[in-house]
């Protein structure tokens, strides 16, 4: 046995994209397939067309709501679309770029799990517990039926959370932190609770304090504003998180399915544990409970705080949880309390530590890897091969240069309306319009967001820019900046311009609150990392 912990230790790297291949291999199907978001690759287009405008962070994008643009990384967690843009960058097409994020994010975080296993086990029940992490049923659900890129994403960061906690690294802890948020918000604030008790049990309150204070000074450019400029949208979340909690039966039963979480439990879409996490959950908490001192202080930690989360996903994902759904803040907005299975896929392969203790075991690693790869594997694979490639999406969910019928049928439900809009748009508009009929103006469109306007008229007027009024926009008459409001029905900016001839500007910038965040998220960035040199160079 030991010359096989030797071996896995050497070669970990080579054998996690060994035990990966099976979970990415539909991965490598030509064009895209049937997923749930598969709008991501539509918003990856747009992240494309602002970045290649200057436009860093991105935030506004511009061809949303027929051309109107939207806030949308403003409100959309953003790492997974730059990892995304940085391949298309280099030239891989769209499509493509979104399945290497999917895929890389399956032996990043094997490894990673690993390594935050290996503090308390030895290589084989270390990798068996990385393995189990993988191929849990719901990392399937995620990739290849919801297809959901910010949370397969957050599953690289977990692991790393922790692991930074235990070695009291307050740098890659601090890192680690802001990657969750970025890749997904919604995650990352399911996780806060539960890492804040860890903290606690694991008695690096003030170390650990000082990595989470800082990881959110570094996404802070992101969070912040996202928090307070929900206050201009419409309060909407899609789903109604009272029509999503999953029956107990549901965990236990292998039903694998590609299609839908409804009200009730006519689910077509599975919410399935798997064999080999039930049992491990299962059996490794009762023998931890039976033989309780037969563990060190670290080990109880871990699996204290494990059956903690466990327990408590449980019940946040059983309707009789309601009450907190609906007085917690920002709780709502989870929209799917069955999203907590995240937690559990999380901590089952912290209960191997339980069996790992005890020499009658000492084959059991090898089984779950067998059986977790074996029983689990088949999940992984696309529903259909669409072998949809980029102009696809871009058609159906990017009205540029005008909306295509196919766009027309899809209704932007996940894009929640400025407050000031009465009605989304209809259909494509000029850039600009005015409704005096003795007004003559000549537009020059800079680029899909900024213009100059020469207008020419005997009366004052007011002059419409169809996009949304939002933070960011400013308008200068002649160099002078004028007021701008939002007009009805959409919400699109409109402001006065004098008699006479003038020359206008509409341009789309930085708001000063969102300017002082981008210099404390980089001040704060650039000082973890060099906090992180000085220390590993001691």
């Amino acid at each position: 046995m030991e010359k096989i912990q030797k071996l896995i230790s050497k070669y970990i790297c080579y054998i996690v994209i060994m035990l990966s291949i099976p979970a990415v291999r539909y991965l490598f199907v030509q064009g895209y397939f049937g997923v749930s978001d598969d709008l991501h690759i539509g918003w990856l287009f747009e992240m494309d067309r602002v970045v290649k405008m200057g436009q860093f962070p991105p935030r506004f994008v511009p061809d949303l709501s027929y051309g109107f643009g939207y806030p949308l990384f403003t409100f959309v967690y953003p790492l997974p679309f730059y990892v995304a843009e940085l391949f298309h960058l280099i030239g891989f097409s769209l499509v493509n770029s979104v399945k290497l994020v999917f895929g890389l994010s399956i032996p990043l975080s094997m490894y990673f799990m690993y390594k935050l296993l290996k503090i308390y086990m030895k290589e084989d029940w270390a990798l068996a517990g990385a393995v189990l992490y993988v191929y849990a049923p719901y990392r399937a659900l995620e990739m290849f039926v919801r297809g959901t890129i910010g949370e397969i994403v957050a599953f690289v960061f977990f692991p790393m959370i922790v692991l930074s906690v235990i070695k009291k690294n307050p740098y890659i802890l601090a890192l680690s932190v802001a990657g969750l948020v970025l890749s997904h918000n919604i995650m990352a604030y399911m996780f806060m609770s539960f890492l804040l008790l860890f903290v606690i049990l694991n008695k690096s309150f003030w170390v650990s304090l000082k990595g989470i204070l800082l990881g959110l000074l570094v996404s802070s450019y992101f969070w912040v504003p996202a928090i307070i400029e929900s206050r201009l949208m419409k309060y909407d979340t899609v789903f109604n998180f009272y029509d999503h909690f999953p029956a107990l039966k549901q965990f236990i039963t292998p039903y694998w399915g590609y299609g839908a979480s409804v009200p009730g439990n006519y689910d077509t879409m599975s919410f399935y544990v798997g064999m080999v996490g039930l049992a491990v959950i299962l059996l490794g908490s009762t023998i931890f409970l039976i033989r309780l001192k037969k563990y060190i202080g670290s080990e109880k930690i871990i699996l204290l705080w494990s059956t903690a989360v466990a327990l408590t996903s449980i019940f946040m994902m059983n309707f009789r949880s309601a009450w907190i759904w609906q007085n917690l803040p920002f709780l709502p907005y989870f929209q799917f309390p069955w999203r907590f299975l995240a937690m559990i896929t999380l901590v089952s392969p912290f209960f191997l530590i339980a069996f790992s203790k005890f020499k009658s075991y000492k084959y059991l690693p090898f089984i779950v890897i067998a059986g977790s790869i074996c029983l689990n594997f088949n999940y992984f694979k696309t529903s259909e091969y669409l072998g949809r490639k980029d102009d696809y999406y871009i058609n159906r969910y990017i009205p540029f240069p005008t909306a295509s019928e196919e766009y027309k049928k899809t209704s932007e439900e996940y894009l929640r309306l400025p407050k000031e809009a009465e009605k989304r748009p209809e259909r494509n508009y000029p850039r600009a319009y005015t409704n005096e009929q003795d007004v003559r103006f000549v537009i020059e469109e800079l680029n899909p967001l900024n213009a100059k306007i020469i207008t020419e008229s005997d009366i004052d007027f007011v002059l419409s820019y169809n996009k949304y009024s939002y933070p960011g926009w400013k308008v200068t008459v002649d160099g002078k900046k004028v007021e701008m409001i939002s007009s009805k029905p959409y919400g699109q900016i409109s402001f006065l311009v004098p008699s006479g001839s003038h020359l206008v500007e509409v341009k789309y910038g930085e708001s000063l609150m969102r300017f002082i965040f981008d210099l404390i998220s980089l001040t704060s960035f650039v000082s973890v990392i060099y906090l992180l040199i000085k220390k590993n160079g001691k």
